[in-house]
């Protein structure tokens, strides 16, 4: 068996696999970490949702609790900790990594030197690392880094064009994201529309929380919107997205800021968040705000909906085509409005939604019009199976 531990900042999600036929054994969820009521969801395949909530003060509680759900003697899906091969997890960043990996010291401080890069992710991940190899000192425990599925981009798209050195010392380079969900993407859709990898031309839109946006082509990553850090490429919920450098100088000189206060505005205070002014930064909410006549809400769906426009365009450009369109992640399988909103204007690439089945679709389908050049769909992502894919060949 491989448990597969997705690391939130106050949240710790899992999913157990077997590691011969890839089959979902359980799940789980827990929120609100250090609170005394924590939402605590589990399931084991062949049995009723398990729900309540539990007293976990810390992150330590949280993977105990987890642990106890998954061998318990009325809710196990194993008799013991032995029989787990592996824990897989699903890392952000770390310059000098890439591919599944086992968490070695080595590993750990290459994730801590980036943390600078991916302040809200690589802490977290670590100390859960760091946790679960004190908790369970036998358990191998493998991370597959998201910059994996866009090794494949080229050198010519990946660089930037700053002073050469800094690629050569410093790796300052486009590595990319959201990378088991595009690789879910590039392996299903073919799958789903009968046809093989080669030459399918896809743009792969993981929107939710955090956003990026892939164009795939013969199954593989080629270009990508987020670059050597999450915090780039699309607007995120409250992540500034794209940003001219200059204006980071500007507001460090005209502030005094430290480059601490630079990130924290930069990465809490900013994206959909600090254009529409919405606390919560979920388009969700930014929505109904838009539906209320809120001009900053309105303006800032407008943003977000525009940038995911544009890339489809240029990547159509970049792949000399387009078959497909993809979305995926919460916002993208979730959200009609969005995608329809997205897609208006891009008929001109042959991309022609129909508007009943992207009201009513459930799950992973087609959304397009039976004549449409250019197929759109939505397909829920799986990025745990990825993960536990992989971590399953490093084991064989």
């Amino acid at each position: 068996m491989i448990l597969i531990a997705n690391v939130g900042s106050t949240s710790f999600k899992f999913r157990l696999f077997d590691r011969d036929t890839l089959t979902e054994k359980a799940h789980g969820r827990l929120e609100r970490i250090g609170n005394a009521q924590a939402p605590v969801q589990y399931r084991r395949a062949d049995s009723a949702t398990v729900e309540y909530t539990a007293d976990l003060p810390d992150y330590a509680s949280a993977i105990r609790c987890g642990i106890s759900l998954l061998t318990g003697p009325q809710t196990g899906a194993i008799a013991d900790i032995s029989q787990l091969s592996a824990v897989g997890f699903k890392p952000v960043h770390a310059l000098a990594v890439a591919g599944c990996v086992p968490f070695t010291d080595d590993v750990l401080a290459e994730m801590e030197k980036a943390t600078p890069l991916a302040p809200a992710h690589n802490p977290p991940y670590a100390a859960a690392v760091r946790l679960f190899r004190s908790l369970f000192p036998s358990l191998p425990l493998y991370g597959l880094f998201e910059p994996t599925f866009h090794q494949t981009v080229p050198d010519h798209t990946a660089v930037y064009g700053v002073p050469y050195e800094w690629i050569v010392e410093y790796g300052i380079r486009r590595y990319g994201f959201h990378g088991a969900s595009h690789r879910y993407i590039a392996e299903r859709v073919p799958a789903l529309l009968d046809r093989p990898p080669s030459p399918l031309k896809t743009v792969s839109c993981h929107l939710g929380g955090s956003s990026s946006v892939c164009a795939v082509r013969d199954g593989a990553s080629i270009d990508t919107s987020m670059g050597l850090s999450p915090q780039s490429g699309l607007m995120q919920s409250t992540r500034c997205g794209d940003l001219d450098p200059f204006g980071v100088l500007m507001m460090l000189d005209r502030t005094g800021w430290t480059t601490d206060e630079m990130r924290t505005a930069l990465c809490k205070k900013s994206g959909l968040k600090g254009v529409s002014g919405i606390e919560s930064g979920d388009m969700r909410d930014i929505l109904a705000a838009e539906k209320e006549g809120n001009p900053r809400a309105r303006l800032a769906v407008e943003a977000f909906t525009g940038e995911v426009r544009k890339y489809i365009g240029a990547y159509a450009a970049t792949m000399g085509g387009l078959d497909v369109v993809v979305f995926t992640g919460g916002m993208g399988e979730r959200s009609a409005e969005i995608r329809a909103r997205i897609c208006a204007g891009l008929e001109f690439l042959g991309i022609r939604l129909d508007k009943k089945r992207n009201k009513t679709l459930s799950g992973e389908g087609v959304l397009s019009r039976d004549n449409a050049r250019v197929a759109v769909m939505v397909v829920p992502a799986d990025e745990e199976r990825i993960v536990a894919r992989e971590v399953a060949k490093r084991i064989a």
